[in-house]
């Protein structure tokens, strides 16, 4: 181990210890110099450095990663205008990164700086939205150390980045199939830690798994997450490993929220005991982003486009004269009788107490049900610098969770605002969070809706047989989200997939202002499925049930009138004929989706678009194999081919699936990652159109046989042995004909 010019060399690899003080600063150039020009003063909260696995093995999960980088991206540029962000992508076929240039090329290699550290704009997006595969190796090592020395240089240059209050922090997402280089005495591991802790750099760590993959890569996996460990066990770390490509949708959250206290000051216990706390939102609705109303009529190149809204009120009786401010007052409808009254005695009338909250009492947990609760739910947390606070709400947390009570609390965050009441239950903490309590509305009489249903005991008919019961069983069980040892569609990693869908399409949009509304997404679509749906279980749990509970038809009422029994004729002639809302709602197919690619098709040639449905499909074929996880996609392609063959035949298209079935075998027959699918086709016996099933076509029917052979695995050593013979019967037929 030598010390060189700024540089620590352990073995193959470097590690930066001072940044070059001669190599020019462009981070975040271009926004700083515009809020220079400007005198603004910009106190920045966070920088933080991406990196991005792009390396051939994460091809099958790239544009995923991709997506969920840009939801990072955009959140920070709609709601964090002070953080900053450096883009930088491993196992790219080139090499661009500092280190590289001024240490070799043989060192820090297939690590490209994508985008320096700047506020994020459009560029980002732009970048994130179309990530090209790279054909070098994924050393995530070497990737993290590029990450650090950026970090340092940024530091060392700009002294406000330095400071406690800015956050620096490392995002990695990769699968980890890429083996990175060994460290077995944990040398440069330990440099890093080193160098993370004297910066006080934060990891965040997105580990994607994909078990049909994992398997053929365990040993490298295995390796990598022994370097990882190491390095997290010094820093102060985030790692989420992400059991399924589609779930990185929620690995990023739409909108970012910092902390803020919607409620600071004291709670009281009766008049004797005070405890200072921060009352803050634990969750709540996310609305949809509001649009502004906004004119492009004006062409002044300061023009603000906004659109401003006056109303005016006037007479009834003289439409001429507008009614001023003063001579208007607001009226309550009271039975048939409106009432008026003026905003000083409506302001009067209000119960408008002053800011406090206060414990009312405790009761069993029990005797306040879930469904009680209502609007959004607030943590109350004891004041951050304040011992005897933490202390005395920790006492308080604690005998709540021991003796089963909830605290009954009345609750003015603001004062002249309305009074709440709350129930307060406790919420343990550990070493490094603190015990606190989860605060939840209480409904007043006014707010409780009473209805009264009939008692299924009521009917004996009502209540389920012991055989139903235990039908509902099997489904419940079948369908369990925890029966894989991990709960699935956790609230804290579930996103919301219509905001994400609302945002994906605005940053394609600020991309390109002509980008078309996107199709439906396999990301999106996979966000609130049921993991398990496709299990035997649960396939036979959901055949099970209708046999068990039975749908009997209701007579068709009783028309009053002619045109109520000529409005469905067929329906009260035969009551058993099915209605189908699709066939009173058709609508004309335009191509072949992915979503529904054989009911296209069929549209497609109803409609007389043949080569376009023949065309669609093959497509949809292609799509659906080529971005399937493992095997997912690929009984809903292997169920187009069929019909597609069938349709080419009826409709003399022989020359089309023949091709395309040829293509399939030399796209798919050697690709380790998807040959399953080639087997399956093999497997099911699809061969050619010869020219007995459609004349004309130039395949015979031992050369369509003969196709199968060839390309079905275990039988291809067995095909090449009886070539000569094959090919002695071909010509022996080729002369009787």
């Amino acid at each position: 181990m030598t010390e060189t010019a700024g540089a620590l060399w352990l073995g193959s690899r470097t590690h930066v210890l001072l940044p070059n003080k001669n190599r020019q600063n462009r981070l975040g150039a271009r926004q700083r110099n515009v809020w220079a020009r400007k005198n603004i003063s910009v106190i920045l909260e966070e920088v933080a450095v991406v990196l991005l696995d792009v390396g051939p093995l994460m091809n099958p999960i790239r544009e995923f990663a991709g997506k969920a980088i840009c939801g990072f991206l955009q959140s920070k540029m709609l709601n964090k205008p002070t953080h900053e962000v450096e883009l930088v992508y491993y196992g790219t076929t080139e090499s661009d990164n500092p280190l590289n240039d001024e240490l070799g090329e043989d060192q820090y290699m297939n690590i490209t700086i994508e985008q320096e550290l700047n506020f994020p704009d459009t560029s980002f997006l732009a970048s994130v939205l179309s990530v090209a595969q790279g054909s070098g190796s994924s050393d995530f090592m070497d990737a993290l150390t590029v990450a650090v020395d950026k970090l340092h240089r940024a530091v060392n240059d700009r002294p406000d980045l330095g400071k406690a209050n800015v956050t620096k922090r490392v995002v990695l997402v990769s699968n980890f199939l890429d083996a990175a280089k060994e460290d077995p005495d944990d040398q440069f591991g330990s440099v890093l830690v080193d160098r993370m802790q004297d910066k006080n750099i934060r990891m965040e760590v997105i580990s994607v798994d994909v078990p049909q993959y994992d398997s053929q890569f365990a040993a490298a996996k295995k390796s990598n997450f022994q370097l990882l460990n190491r390095i997290l066990g010094g820093v102060t770390h985030a790692l989420r490993r992400v059991s399924d490509p589609l779930d990185l949708l929620g690995a990023f959250k739409a909108k970012e929220y910092s902390a803020t206290a919607y409620y600071s000051g004291p709670f009281r216990i009766a008049d004797t005991m005070t405890i200072k706390v921060k009352v803050t939102k634990k969750s709540s609705h996310e609305k949809f982003p509001s649009t502004s109303k906004y004119s492009d009529r004006s062409r002044a190149a300061d023009a603000s486009h906004t659109v401003s809204l006056d109303t005016e009120f006037r007479c009834i009786s003289n439409p001429d004269e507008v009614v001023a401010p003063e001579d208007r007052v607001k009226a309550y409808k009271y039975g048939k009788q409106t009432v008026p009254i003026s905003a000083e005695e409506e302001n009067h009338l209000k119960y408008l107490p002053e800011k406090d909250m206060q414990v009312i009492g405790f009761v069993a947990l029990d005797q306040v049900p879930r469904h009680t609760y209502m609007k959004d739910t607030w943590l109350v947390a004891p004041e951050k610098e304040n011992p005897r606070a933490h202390m005395a709400m920790s006492a308080l947390a604690r005998a709540l969770d021991k003796t089963k009570k909830a605290c009954i609390i009345r609750f003015v965050p603001r004062a002249n605002q309305a009074v709440f009441v709350g129930c307060a239950t406790p919420l343990l903490g550990d070493k490094d969070k603190p015990d606190c309590l989860v605060l939840n509305y209480l409904p007043f009489t006014e707010d409780v809706r009473h209805y009264k249903f009939t008692s299924f005991a009521a009917k004996e008919e009502l209540s389920p047989t012991q055989s139903q019961l235990q039908a509902a069983e099997r489904l419940v069980d079948a369908l369990d989200l925890t029966q894989d040892g991990a709960e699935h569609l956790q609230p804290e990693t579930t996103a919301n997939p219509a905001l994400h869908r609302f945002f994906a399409f605005m940053a394609a949009r600020a991309v390109d202002p002509d980008a078309r509304l996107p199709a439906q997404d396999l990301q999106v679509q996979h966000t609130l499925s049921c993991p398990f749906g496709h299990t035997p279980a649960a396939q036979a749990a959901l055949e099970q049930l209708p046999q068990q509970f039975s749908v009997k038809q209701q007579a068709a009422p009783e028309f009053g009138a002619d045109e109520g029994a000529a409005a469905a004729p067929e329906l009260l002639e035969n009551p058993q004929v099915e209605f189908k809302i699709g066939e009173a709602t058709s609508t004309r197919v335009e191509s072949v989706s992915t979503q529904s690619p054989v009911d296209d098709f069929k549209a497609l040639v109803q409609q007389g678009q043949t080569h376009d449905a023949v065309e669609g499909l093959q497509k949809a074929v292609h799509t659906l194999v080529d971005t399937s996880l493992g095997d997912r996609f690929y009984n809903k392609a292997f169920g187009c081919i069929p019909p597609l063959r069938e349709a080419c035949i009826e409709h003399k298209k022989g020359t089309a699936f023949n091709t395309f079935l040829e293509q399939m075998a030399s796209k798919y027959e050697h690709d380790r990652l998807r040959a399953d699918f080639w087997k399956r086709v093999m497997e099911a016996k699809i061969s050619l159109i010869s020219n007995d099933e459609l004349a004309d076509v130039g395949v015979s029917r031992q050369e369509s046989e003969a196709f199968v052979k060839q390309h079905t695995p275990g039988q291809q050593a067995e095909t090449q042995a009886a070539a000569p013979m094959e090919v002695e019967e071909e010509d022996e037929f080729a002369g009787i004909e």
